[in-house]
């Protein structure tokens, strides 16, 4: 039987369709109408899920990063630490202070205080003025050690019969009380001012009687008296003595 040339052509272009049509139905889509992925490509695409304004899925570090980011900072900190070397601070020596061999000590402090039997007492008059007295009082250091005083005296005058004269001794304070290192043989002295003019407190009849004729002093913080002679007349205005704080020397001449 001979066939058609037609007939033959349309079996194998209906064939072509069907074949074709299998294959779309098995690969061109999905059951729920999505679109299917190319056999041939593995590679995954990027990451969906967060809008564009939150990045920080996509910018988070990876593991590897924040292990490779700690060790490069401990790496910094360990060279920041380092730092230049110090060098430890060593101690000073001890140095002695430097005395000088012939410089003067001060035993002021550690003299003892004059007794009244270490000093020997004297009064010389000064220049006078109308109706005014002065006199140096003296004292030495009559002992063989060095002894320390300071101050003003007492004073009481005394009669040649040996009774008391009337004296009221008054501090003058126009000169400041210093302290008197006496060796032996050393003196510190006071100036005595003193009236001959009568006044209401003397004798109604003008004289300032009676006449002294010694002088008791007692030095500085003592209770008893060394005695001296006086011979520079009456004292006027019931024996007022004005007497100046010691002061080192014998003093003026006159």
């Amino acid at each position: 039987m001979r066939r058609q040339p037609g007939r033959a052509r349309t079996r194998i272009a209906l064939a072509a369709v069907a074949a074709a049509g299998l294959l779309a139905a098995g690969c061109g889509t999905s059951s729920d109408g999505e679109s299917a992925a190319p056999a041939g490509n593995s590679k995954p695409g990027p990451a969906q899920g967060a809008p564009d304004g939150d990045k920080t899925q996509q910018d988070a570090p990876t593991k590897d990063d924040a292990e490779r980011e700690k060790a490069a900072g401990a790496a910094e900190d360990g060279k920041a630490d380092e730092g230049p070397a110090v060098e430890p601070l060593k101690a000073k020596p001890k140095t002695e202070p430097k005395t000088e061999p012939n410089a003067a000590v001060d035993d002021s402090a550690a003299a003892p205080w004059c007794r009244t039997g270490d000093l020997a007492a004297s009064v010389r008059p000064l220049n006078s003025a109308a109706g005014n007295r002065y006199a140096a009082l003296v004292l030495t250091n009559d002992s063989d050690a060095t002894c320390r005083t300071r101050g003003w005296t007492g004073l009481q005058l005394v009669g040649a019969d040996g009774t008391d004269v009337p004296t009221n001794v008054v501090r003058d304070g126009s000169r400041t009380p210093s302290m008197q290192t006496l060796a032996p043989g050393a003196s510190a002295w006071s100036r005595l001012h003193w009236t001959v003019v009568a006044g209401d407190s003397d004798d109604p009849s003008g004289a300032c009687r009676p006449k002294p004729a010694e002088l008791q002093v007692i030095p500085p913080d003592t209770y008893d008296h060394t005695d001296t002679a006086w011979q520079l007349g009456e004292v006027c205005d019931a024996g007022r003595i004005e007497s100046l704080p010691l002061a080192k020397g014998p003093g003026p001449a006159r």
